[in-house]
């Protein structure tokens, strides 16, 4: 996480503490109109003009939100009729949606996705000892069946879509039914979960609107969440698991290994980027007088993003050698080398051109190390 995206969510999480304050002793959102109210006296501009980039992010963003709302709904509400007769296609396939969903605005890594550590409960990863594994297969060797109460209180390794993955591919579940009472109700619970953290998520950017559209230090905090959410598909998603980095390859440092998606959800989080991210830029540097740079990073994204659709199954597969220690799948490891640099072109783009030629500086982020 950038300083400044890191500085804008502290501030964001006074205005939302402020503002529950407000609730419970101050009246109806007492305190947030107060806190927004104080930020508008700096920089009211950008508020009123509905062609401004914060415009542009703040509805497509709040689509973006929306979306995964309505997509871990109908997870949950499939996972819940699963308990009578399972359909695990269906499931597998909900979960994916809505897993693709979360995604697509990941690279939003300021506002309210900051509060409680939502980010995490969605999304435990990376999990290099396995405790997603651990803590569900502890789960459920327990003598009775798991609340929605019981995973809001757990730890976020429990929460999120990677703890539904193990029930959904896990060999753990290799000679039970989901439909089995403790399965079935610990895949319910976990979805109730993301259901409510969705939700949460939606009312607290439609209450974040004043804030962030009156500061102008959110266009540099929303240009860094994309600038590092490009950083970490590169070296962290692609890099790091096909050995791109220094290291050997191992594809259980891939995201999804389990169910062999990883790269479906680096697909997700580049067309994230085109549909929440992209319009908001090609404003901004149309403003600016650099049209031409917006043009490049949408067609260089584009292309990224065919390269992504086009590959077929994820990392594992084609990091999977046959015994004589050749690769099973060449043309698949070669497919996810073009993406890696296809990522590092739009990364370079973004990083090198578009955000030196709007004055901003990227800075130390949390993945740089030490």
């Amino acid at each position: 996480m950038t300083t400044s995206s890191r500085h804008s969510g502290s501030a964001l999480a006074a205005v939302l503490l402020l503002a529950t304050a407000g609730f419970t002793f101050g009246g109806p959102g007492t305190a947030l109109a107060q806190a927004s109210s104080d930020a508008s006296a700096d920089t009211t501009h950008d508020a009123v003009n509905e062609s401004s980039p914060r415009s542009v992010w703040h509805q497509d963003i709040g689509l973006g939100y929306r979306q995964l709302a309505s997509r871990t709904q109908t997870l949950a509400e499939r996972l819940k009729a699963s308990c009578g007769e399972v359909d695990r296609p269906a499931l597998r396939s909900a979960w994916l949606a809505a897993y693709q969903a979360w995604q697509a605005v990941r690279f939003v890594d300021f506002g309210p996705i900051e509060v409680d550590s939502r980010a995490w409960q969605l999304q435990f990863w990376p999990d290099a000892k396995n405790l997603v594994g651990t803590r569900v297969g502890a789960r459920l060797r327990q003598d009775t069946p798991v609340s929605a109460d019981d995973i809001a209180e757990a730890g976020v390794a429990e929460q999120g879509f990677p703890a539904l993955e193990v029930l959904l591919y896990d060999d753990v579940m290799a000679s039970r039914s989901l439909g089995d009472p403790l399965p079935c109700a610990l895949a319910g619970a976990i979805s109730t979960h993301l259901v409510a953290v969705s939700d949460a998520v939606i009312a607290d950017w439609q209450a974040f609107a004043p804030h962030y559209l009156a500061t102008d230090s959110y266009n540099e905090a929303t240009l860094h969440g994309a600038m590092q959410s490009l950083e970490i598909l590169e070296d962290k998603r692609l890099g790091e698991p096909l050995g791109l980095m220094g290291a050997a390859p191992n594809a259980y440092r891939a995201e999804a290994w389990r169910s062999g998606q990883s790269v479906a959800l680096a697909a997700a989080s580049l067309a994230g980027l085109e549909q929440y991210f992209q319009p908001g830029l090609a404003t901004w540097l149309d403003q600016a007088g650099h049209a031409e740079l917006g043009d490049a990073f949408a067609r260089q994204l584009e292309d990224t993003l065919e390269q992504a659709e086009a590959i077929e199954g994820g990392i594992v597969d084609a990091l999977d050698d046959s015994i004589d220690g050749e690769p099973k799948h060449p043309s698949s490891r070669q497919a996810l080398a073009t993406l890696y640099l296809e990522v590092a072109q739009l990364r370079a783009l973004l990083d090198d051109q578009i955000a030196p030629a709007l004055g901003v500086v990227k800075g130390f982020n949390s993945s740089d190390g030490d």
